[in-house]
């Protein structure tokens, strides 16, 4: 498969034109049959199986990886995920959210809802068989504030939706989500990182681009400010970090200044990073050897998916120092640290947020291998210090995201008992831990049943856009039915993780959070592959995933389960 080269940069004076176009076709899409849509999203799907390999290729390149090196096959089933799998899961969501659209003219709701104590409600998401087997029987839940009603995208405006995409991931969610739910065309700015993948992006999405629904602009922070300023585009939808919004927001000004003023008076929905929590609860009863390394390896696995470029990557492990089994955990966290395949960072500029923490640990720094001045080596700091709720005592480590493969531990002083351990690891957490995008729990069955309203409650209580339980967070982001983005009411001037979401295909108003749930050992969780066998089976397992997320029959769903539990 040959891939072609990145696409040169639109010329900045091209830009305005390009907008237009799309702008022009805005009541065009807002008026056109949701079944007219859903079959051009259907020819999309189409063709994401017609190039899935250049997908592959191209998400590979972009990286640096060589596809036919064995040694990186664990790098190229992480490519595959974050392309294929992830594009068949968003385009499969939208097609049918447009499918119940043509059907009753309205969006689809949850098969329960489930009132809180704290006036939420929690809208549950009951899976057919298929889905079921697809989940691993996880538990899928929105939280809605105030009265649960649903927008309608048939009754918006026409509209034009400039989007700032991700360098990071190939995911299509900054172009389906407005696409669907807004009822919007989109002019999509691509990062120059994976502009070798926008290029097949571009093939998948042709249906679109032909009828003049969708543009791809490429270039970088020149083309990216024609984009968001045009008075053609009513809103800007970003991907990126907390930097990169205020220089949108505030240009040169300050924020903190009262009288500055936002450059855009346009909506701006942001999606950025967070210093993300990663609690763990101790049990009520001790942990077998098995499960304190199989916990552990899923903590570092998670860590280095695509190399720890990831906004929803962990980065402070929060432990309990009275748990007598905190030191075989992090022992095992160390050991698996070792055993991990070295990562292969690949974003620009990440060396430098690499050092800023190596240097803020200091002597306290530990790598799990010799520095390599080529290589990133995963490093970790043990016992980092919470600041207590005393201001300006918070911990560079906890202030700043570090986007590679950087890892704190926080351990708390309090009882081993799941109720005053909850309690306190929230509380930090929302205290120190820079950003609200996510935050994952890991409890054992047999705690998690005792204290299953407990447990509801702190959930209930904490503001964080997504919510794992035994679930790596990041996978809301392959049901569109769910939300993306930061938990609700981050100010401008303090933009934390962002405003806004994607997803939420039911349309609910007064979105507050996204819940994913499930049991202590789980096929969400991730592994990792260590030998050259164990890279070939992540590659296949990446493949069949997609396979089964772009169209999900029991043949797929067998194949996906064969490589998943025996390897075959």
């Amino acid at each position: 498969c040959s891939i072609r080269g990145a696409r040169m940069d639109t010329p900045p004076h091209e830009v305005p034109a390009i907008v237009q176009r799309v702008a022009n076709k805005a009541a065009e899409w807002a008026a056109l049959p949701a079944a007219r849509k859903q079959s051009l999203l259907e020819e999309c799907l189409r063709l994401l199986e017609v190039h899935r390999l250049e997908m592959t290729h191209a998400a590979c390149t972009s990286r640096g990886y060589q596809i036919g090196n064995k040694a990186q096959g664990h790098l190229v089933a992480d490519a595959v995920t974050l392309s294929c799998a992830t594009n068949a899961a968003w385009l499969r969501g939208s097609i049918e959210f447009l499918r119940a659209l043509s059907r009753d003219g309205k969006p689809p709701s949850a098969r329960q809802i489930i009132p809180r104590p704290d006036g939420t409600s929690r809208a549950r998401f009951s899976p057919n068989l298929k889905e079921w087997l697809l989940r691993d029987g996880c538990s899928l839940e929105l939280v809605v504030r105030g009265d649960l009603q649903q927008g309608n995208p048939l009754e918006l405006a026409p509209s034009v939706s400039g989007v700032l995409g991700a360098g990071n991931t190939e995911i299509l969610n900054d172009i389906l989500d407005p696409l669907c739910r807004l009822n919007s065309v989109v002019v999509y700015k691509s990062n120059p990182v994976l502009s070798v993948s926008n290029r097949v992006k571009e093939q998948i999405l042709a249906p679109l681009i032909g009828q003049g629904y969708v543009a791809f602009v490429y270039g970088g922070a020149d083309q990216g400010r024609i984009v968001a300023e045009s008075p053609a585009v009513s809103r800007v939808l970003l991907t990126g970090s907390h930097q990169t919004f205020d220089k949108i927001m505030w240009g040169s000004q300050s924020k903190h200044d009262a009288s500055a003023k936002p450059l855009l008076s346009k909506p701006v929905h942001a999606e950025l990073g967070s210093v993300n929590p990663y609690i763990i609860v101790p049990g009520i009863s001790r942990w077998s050897v098995g499960a304190i390394r199989a916990q552990a390896e899923a903590f570092v696995a998670y860590k280095l998916v695509n190399n720890a470029h990831v906004c929803a990557a962990p980065q402070v492990l929060v432990t309990c120092r009275r748990w007598s089994q905190r030191r075989e955990f992090l022992d095992a966290v160390r050991q698996k640290l070792a055993d991990a395949p070295p990562a292969r960072c690949f974003y620009p500029g990440i060396s430098k947020q690499y050092k800023a923490h190596i240097d803020a640990m200091g002597e306290k720094a530990w790598f799990c291998h010799p520095r390599d001045d080529e290589q990133l080596v995963p490093a970790l700091q043990e016992d980092l210090q919470a600041s207590g709720g005393e201001a300006g005592a918070v911990a560079f480590g906890l202030r700043e995201e570090a986007f590679c493969p950087i890892l704190y531990e926080v351990t708390l002083d309090c009882e081993p008992e799941t109720g005053a351990f909850l309690r306190a690891a929230v509380d930090f957490c929302h205290q120190d831990c820079a950003g609200n995008l996510t935050c994952a729990i890991v409890m054992d069955d047999a705690t998690r049943a005792k204290h299953q309203q407990l447990l509801d409650r702190t959930i209930d209580a904490m503001r964080f856009g997504i919510i794992g339980v035994n679930v790596p967070p990041s996978v809301a982001n392959v049901f569109p039915f769910l939300t993306w983005g930061a938990f609700p009411g981050n100010d401008p001037r303090d933009i934390q993780s962002g405003v806004g979401y994607v997803g939420n295909f039911c349309c609910y108003e007064g979105i507050e959070k996204t819940i994913l749930v499930n049991r202590f050992r789980n096929a969400h969780q991730f592994k990792l592959a260590t030998s050259i066998r164990d890279k070939a089976r992540a590659k296949k397992r990446a493949d069949r995933l997609a396979a089964a997320l772009a169209h999900t029959s029991l043949w797929r769903l067998t194949k996906l389960a064969l490589v998943e539990y025996i390897g075959v």
